[in-house]
């Protein structure tokens, strides 16, 4: 099956004949990929010039499980094309002339691209200010609050990813979008610019970015001497596990405390995405390697299972 498999790759806004199950559509963003066996893939297409790739074979397995695995991706071992090809797959088999040979192939990559994220991308993450500012929280605390001032779109990212550990605060000057907000994840928001009750949280997260200081020397040296807001909390010295994590530009953070005591700032933060990177890079090469390698067990299974070849299967 994989041997006479074709996969094109062309841009993102390439128009594509339309199919009735012939071939395979992913559209995303960043590319539309057709998929199918044999020269098929070719009569959909509108026009040549929107090519970028073509693979067949082995090769064409290779990159539509590196593509669903996010290693095409411009962010790397992003998770969101999984979806885009799951919802495609549905899609697709809906379509009334469906090639079950098709869908199999598919399926077998959904099983393929789960071990591949299990056994080498797992907590990979993107390196965006939000997955690493949940890293530096998870390093400091397995539970706890989080406070996260702000309502932007970095903050948005924040709650997602730090509510599935945490019980995370809100605190933000927009009142109306930050009540949607809490609303919508079930948040408890906190009233702008209560400093007595900001500093009663082991981690906050700022992602307001202005010239005024809204987090002067003041606010800083009783933060650091408070006791934690959170019923979690146990540890004898509070202040060992304060986190302040200002991810603001320009910066609305003044005081001489540094990472040592807890406190980061946006250059810091591109230091642990440079570590983070080269960490990342280690990981995906592994990726690679052992999607060849499947890619030749895969071959192998249906050929064992499917003796014949593409042509006369598509005839039965």
């Amino acid at each position: 099956m994989i041997d006479s498999l074709t996969v094109i790759n062309l841009k993102a806004e390439a128009s594509v004949r339309p199919s009735n199950g012939e071939v395979f559509v992913l559209k995303t963003c960043q590319r539309t990929l057709i998929l199918g066996f044999g020269q098929l893939p070719f009569y959909h297409l509108e026009d040549q010039n929107d090519i970028r790739d073509m693979f067949n074979g082995d090769q064409a397995y290779i990159f539509l499980l590196e593509t669903i695995c996010g290693l095409k991706s411009e962010v790397l071992a992003e998770y969101e094309v999984v979806g885009q090809f799951k919802e495609a797959y549905q899609n697709y088999a809906n379509l009334p002339f469906r090639n079950t040979k098709t869908l199999t192939l598919l399926e077998k990559l959904f099983q393929d691209s789960k071990k591949i994220r299990t056994d080498h991308l797992t907590e990979i993450g993107q390196l965006t200010y939000a997955g690493i500012a949940r890293k530096l929280v998870h390093s400091r605390a397995n539970e706890g609050d989080v406070l996260v001032v702000g309502s932007g779109n970095l903050s948005v990212d924040l709650i997602k990813l730090l509510k599935k550990k945490h019980r995370v605060f809100l605190t933000a000057r927009n009142l109306t979008r930050a009540s949607e907000l809490c609303i919508e994840h079930s948040l408890e928001m906190i009233p702008w610019l209560s400093y007595d009750i900001y500093r009663k949280f082991d981690s906050v997260v700022n992602t307001i970015g202005s010239k005024e200081i809204l987090f002067n020397e003041d606010f800083f040296r009783e933060w650091s001497g408070q006791q934690s807001i959170s019923q979690n909390s146990s540890r004898a010295n509070a202040s060992d596990s304060k986190l302040f994590i200002d991810l603001g530009s320009p910066s609305v953070i003044k005081t001489h405390l540094s990472e040592s005591a807890g406190v980061h700032r946006l250059e810091d933060i591109f230091r642990q995405s440079a570590k983070m990177n080269i960490e990342k890079m280690e990981k995906i090469k592994c990726a690679k390697d052992s999607i060849v390698r499947l890619c030749e067990n895969r071959r192998k299974s249906f050929s064992m299972s499917h003796p014949f070849g593409w042509e006369e299967l598509q005839l039965a």
